[in-house]
């Protein structure tokens, strides 16, 4: 049975190569159609095959249908009917972001390792929180090319847009290491799976060379997204086949600023 879900967009993961579904895109949200913002994680997404009127952006607010998928188990999860998708608005910046703070900040939680905890309770697989220090920036070379048996997913042409360039191969795994808040908290180190981070490797390739590349996506996610000047916090989520496994999806980087206060009916703090 499906349901209307409508949600604010806070993450698209660069797409991967699925046997079953061919190039897809994993989306994570905040529900504005409940009592309260909840997570929501729509998968999978076509997202390249769409219209380009269709393509939503980060933080926009989207309505879709959707149903629970049959294999995946999380609690966040919904498999989307992509021909339901309907656009609305997209929530602006604006120092402080005071508008997707107000979505934002009643899931924010205390800890990275809360999230471990909880996804051992109740199956939690998505959230948000502030790293206590982040520590790292790190940048692992990957093979340049796809492995053969993803290759001619990479490279399938699409119905709608027989045109369209085959998927590009990021060469690098990027993960942050960092302290979360819990006092006994060692270390945490997380891949990342950012469209926005991938599509900058790609953009700025083109006008830089490969030092210069890497040193200027380190000062963009290390010095910038997590510099002194923000209020940073990582979205992250877990993987579908290795439920204790977190990477993180994305950074909420607004300026440090006063909080502004929440929409009625939505109480701040940690989901009870």
């Amino acid at each position: 049975m499906s349901e209307q879900l409508q949600l604010l967009v806070t993450v698209k993961a660069y797409p991967a190569l699925s046997r079953k579904h061919g190039e897809v895109v994993c989306v994570a949200g905040v529900r504005t159609d409940t009592e309260r913002p909840e997570w929501v994680r729509l998968f999978p997404v076509p997202f390249r095959d769409l219209p380009f009127d269709q393509r939503f952006t980060k933080y926009q607010i989207i309505t879709v249908e959707c149903r629970r998928p049959s294999t995946d188990r999380r609690p966040e999860s919904y498999q989307p009917d992509p021909d339901t998708l309907v656009l609305g608005e997209t929530l602006p910046a604006g120092g402080t972001w005071p508008e997707r703070r107000a979505l934002i900040e009643p899931l924010t939680v205390e800890s990275m390792c809360w999230i471990q905890a909880q996804q051992k309770v109740d199956g939690t697989s998505l959230g948000v929180f502030r790293p206590a220090e982040v520590l790292d920036f790190e940048m692992e070379p990957e093979p340049e090319d796809w492995d053969p048996g993803k290759l001619g997913i990479a490279s399938q042409p699409s119905l709608f847009f027989p045109g369209k360039k085959g998927l590009q191969k990021i060469p690098y795994r990027f993960r942050y290491v960092y302290r979360c808040s819990e006092s006994d908290c060692g270390t945490h180190s997380q891949s990342i799976v950012d469209w926005e981070l991938a599509q900058s490797f790609l953009s700025w390739g083109h006008r830089y060379s490969r030092p210069v590349l890497l040193e200027r996506i380190r000062e963009k996610w290390l010095g910038d997204l997590c510099g002194p000047d923000k209020d940073t916090m990582f979205y992250v989520g877990n993987q579908h086949q290795h439920p204790e496994s977190f990477l993180v999806l994305g950074v909420f980087y607004p300026k440090h600023g006063i909080k502004e206060a929440q929409p009625p009916g939505y109480a701040a703090g940690p989901p009870t």
